[in-house]
């Protein structure tokens, strides 16, 4: 059956592919400063997408963009902070002693992208869903011009000034220009399925029943895997109806999975079987079936983050593990980044090669913070730690701060202060972290929640 047939414009200022938070927002904030702005998702919201914890960095992009305050009438779980167990050391953390005053979250995010695509919509966005990017055509990079198929109807063309890759791991631009490139450095695989009435793991390290959630608010739960700490990790993150349960990997269990012919749904549950603290987590939880996916060769980046008619965000731009929950906030940094180098960019042309180095500089120093607090070792090349350092400088103290605890959790403190300099690091307060000698797993009763 045909769809239907839909009003599509035959050009615009800016194209953005992709709706989740990168995309909308960077559409939301254009559109926000008076910019035509087009948005291509070739999928139907609301979507799956993984990626349910966010820190309360994110309030800021979406008070800016106007959608707080939907995002806060929605009713997702307000999260207490986070819980790490990491080489036997256990330790817990709020954000309230980092001066936050507003929640973290554990969110859907087919509901949260779901909120950011129509709040894009609200403020003027031109947004077509169901309508996949083929290939852009940069032989003016001036004027590229964007060849999209909406259903099953004919190939149509969107001529533009510049084109916004926010499409995620799926980078539709990035690829076509041959930008993105594996992380060598960071050769890890990532499995993860779903769960309903996990027990989850509060501030202080207690396990909870999910009734008990608005009494006892969750923590994230990460953990390392063996004692080195090198050899992945797992997260437990507990939403209204179903728990996300992951692992990251290293790239060669992947291989022997394969040599076995595993299944990776039977894989996964085994893996939780065997883990430590999950495996009492889940004692009572029913697996969701056919909920495990994978992603393979997990972390990248690209050479470049924009040039003549482009600009990449979010994913798109590169991914690293995000352990500590800054992935969907590095998404909207970059998202709120290329919104103001865009505006200058239509604003005044002659301008668009300094302010694509601008942007491209304060992204990459963003990209490998993130890149050296998941890796055991902090590893640089081609000046990129000075982007770093940079980015650090930038920083108000409590979220540098929420940074030093972050490395301090994971035993990788010497990555960060590589990147800090000397007289960073500030020794952690009890209102801000807490070590405990084991988690409490026991409970009362062992029905479901």
């Amino acid at each position: 059956m045909g769809g239907e047939e839909m009003n599509f414009p035959e050009k615009c200022e800016v194209v953005v592919v992709g709706g989740g938070p990168a995309g909308s927002l960077t559409a939301t904030y254009l559109a926000q400063k008076g910019h035509d702005v087009v948005l291509l998702d070739k999928q139907k919201h609301p979507r799956y997408n993984v990626g349910e914890s966010l820190i309360p960095d994110f309030w800021k992009y979406t008070d800016m963009a106007g959608a707080s305050g939907k995002i806060l009438a929605d009713g997702f779980i307000q999260k207490a902070g986070g819980t790490v167990s990491w080489k036997g050391r256990i330790n817990t953390h709020t954000f309230r002693g980092f001066g936050y005053k507003r929640p973290a979250l554990h969110v859907e995010r087919d509901r949260f992208d779901h909120i950011l695509l129509e709040n894009a919509r609200e403020k003027g966005v031109k947004v077509f869903e169901e309508t996949g990017v083929t290939t852009t055509n940069f032989d003016d990079p001036g004027n590229p011009v964007v060849h999209y198929r909406y259903q099953d109807q004919p190939a149509g063309d969107l001529a533009c000034k510049y084109v916004v890759d926010a499409s995620g791991q799926s980078a539709v631009v990035a690829r076509q220009l041959g930008l993105r490139v594996v992380d060598e450095a960071f050769r890890f695989m990532s499995v993860w399925g779903y769960f309903k009435d996990s027990r989850y793991i509060a501030f202080g390290g207690k396990a909870h029943r999910p009734k008990d959630l608005s009494q006892a608010p969750p923590t994230t739960f990460v953990s390392s895997l063996g004692d080195s700490g090198e050899a992945g990790w797992s997260w437990h993150i507990i939403l209204r109806d179903v728990t996300s349960v992951g692992f990251v990997l290293p790239i060669e269990m992947m291989k022997s999975v394969r040599e076995t012919d595993e299944a990776w749904e039977k894989f996964f549950v085994r893996k939780c079987q065997q883990s430590p603290v999950l495996n009492r987590l889940l004692e009572q939880a029913t697996f969701v079936p056919d909920s495990v996916r994978l992603i393979r060769d997990y972390s990248y980046r690209s050479t470049r983050l924009a040039g003549p008619g482009y600009f990449l965000v979010g994913d798109a731009a590169g991914f690293v593990d995000p352990i500590f929950s800054v992935g969907v906030v590095l998404a909207m940094y970059s998202a709120y980044a290329a919104a103001w180098a865009l505006d200058r960019c239509l604003r005044d042309p002659g301008s668009a090669t300094e302010t694509q180095e601008i942007f491209q500089w304060q992204l990459q120093g963003r990209h490998e913070i993130a890149r050296s607090l998941a890796l055991p070792r902090y590893q640089t090349d081609d000046g990129v730690s000075e982007r770093a350092k940079s980015a650090i400088r930038m920083e108000k103290r409590t979220v540098k701060d929420l940074m030093n605890l972050a490395s301090t959790l994971t035993s990788r403190s010497e990555n960060f202060k590589d990147m800090a300099g000397d007289g960073f690091g500030r020794e952690l307060t009890g209102e801000q972290m807490i070590i405990i000698d084991k988690l409490d797993l026991d409970w009362e009763d062992t029905a479901p929640g």
